[in-house]
């Protein structure tokens, strides 16, 4: 279970305040609701039988879906920042903004069809109430979707258009894959195992194309979302899948690793020290070693083991789309290089005028806010 990342004191974000929606904003609301449907049959369901690891044999249920291709990586909403304050939205580093028709912003979440925002009637990410779901497009257009969960965390990938979660009915786990831009299941695959010491509602998901992860009490599940085949995994541990770009986050009480979840072999080894643990990049290409010292951490190439040294503290730092990370200061975004740890300041502002916001309605998208 990741830490809750509810350290987002930092002085200057503090400061922040956030005015009311704007009439522009609102209007843009209302041109929002338009979908593009699939042909009546695209929902018709197909037994087919799914190998479990221990040899097994589960029936589950795959519902049909067109066999596009994998989307070129990075959200549609631009490269640079992306973040929240409050309701409203900032991205292409802070140079636009959409308000999402909610109370507030719990997560945001990188995919190919834009970003796609998780709210409700508070921020928290367990015991809030209905988590709601909305597509930010790239004309930063709010569509909101049919899915509404609870406590459930769910998996995407930026590659690709979708939304994976969890259901548990009458006892089954159900894995759920959902097509964001035509708001339709495209999956439904019974899973063995269950959760219990998490909270949640369903046990956690984390996707890698083809691939969702499905994290149980002993065991964490792959699964095939579209043939529906359900295999055991050693590679990622039980529990919350941690999975980027397709690597994992591994972790003892003294070392904290990455692997490639396709081959299982280690890509970065670090020593752990003290609840210090890796926060990836979403491409998987770049690990933020987030620890308790407010005065610089460590960003390591993956591939390379390479790392440079960035001021601050990890937890006031989001990643761009593009693996770069990101802070606020002075009311200006911040971005830094991972690779040379070179910072520019962007010169958008955030707006000051209107009321005050608190430093927990900020947000990173792309980062975890999972307790």
């Amino acid at each position: 279970m990741t830490e809750r990342l509810s350290a987002l004191l930092h002085d200057e974000a503090s400061g922040l305040e956030i005015p009311p929606p704007s009439a522009p904003t609102v209007l843009a609301r209302g041109r929002s609701l338009r979908r593009r449907r699939r042909a009546a049959g695209v929902a018709a369901a197909l037994a087919v039988v799914a190998v479990v690891g221990s040899g097994a044999v589960l029936t589950t249920n795959v519902l049909r879906h067109d066999d596009r291709a994998v989307e070129p990586a990075g959200p549609s909403t631009g490269d640079g920042a992306v973040f929240a304050v409050g309701t409203t939205v900032f991205y292409d580093g802070g140079e636009h903004r959409t308000t999402i028709d909610d109370k507030a912003i719990k997560s945001m979440y990188f995919t190919s069809a834009g970003l796609l925002v998780r709210h409700g009637n508070n921020n928290f990410s367990d015991g809030g109430g209905p988590q709601r779901f909305s597509l930010v497009t790239p004309d930063g257009t709010e569509e909101p979707l049919s899915v509404v969960t609870e406590e459930n965390v769910p998996g995407v990938d930026p590659r690709q258009p979708y939304l994976a979660y969890t259901t548990v009915e009458r006892g089954t786990v159900h894995l759920l894959v959902h097509d964001v831009t035509t708001d339709e299941n495209v999956a439904d695959v019974t899973v063995p195992g269950d959760l219990t010491w998490g909270g949640w509602s369903g046990p956690p998901v984390a996707l890698a194309g083809d691939t969702a992860y499905v994290g149980t009490d002993k065991v964490t599940y792959a699964v095939d979302w579209r043939t529906g085949e359900v295999a055991t995994t050693t590679t990622v541990p039980p529990g919350y899948p941690d999975v980027q770009g397709g690597r994992a986050v591994t972790a003892t009480r003294t070392r904290v690793a990455v692997v490639d979840v396709a081959t299982g072999k280690t890509l970065l080894d670090l020593p752990r020290h003290g609840s210090g643990y890796l926060d990836l990049s979403p491409d998987g290409r770049s690990a933020m070693l987030f620890d308790v010292d407010d005065n610089s951490f460590e960003v390591y190439d993956v591939d390379t083991g390479s790392h440079v040294t960035i001021d601050g503290a990890s937890y006031d730092y989001g990643w761009t789309p593009g693996g770069d990370l990101f802070t606020l200061r002075k009311h200006h975004v911040v971005t830094c290089s991972t690779s040379t740890a070179e910072c520019a300041t962007g010169s958008a502002e955030v707006p000051t005028e209107g009321g005050g916001v608190s430093p927990e309605d900020v947000r990173f998208a792309g980062r975890s806010y999972e307790s």
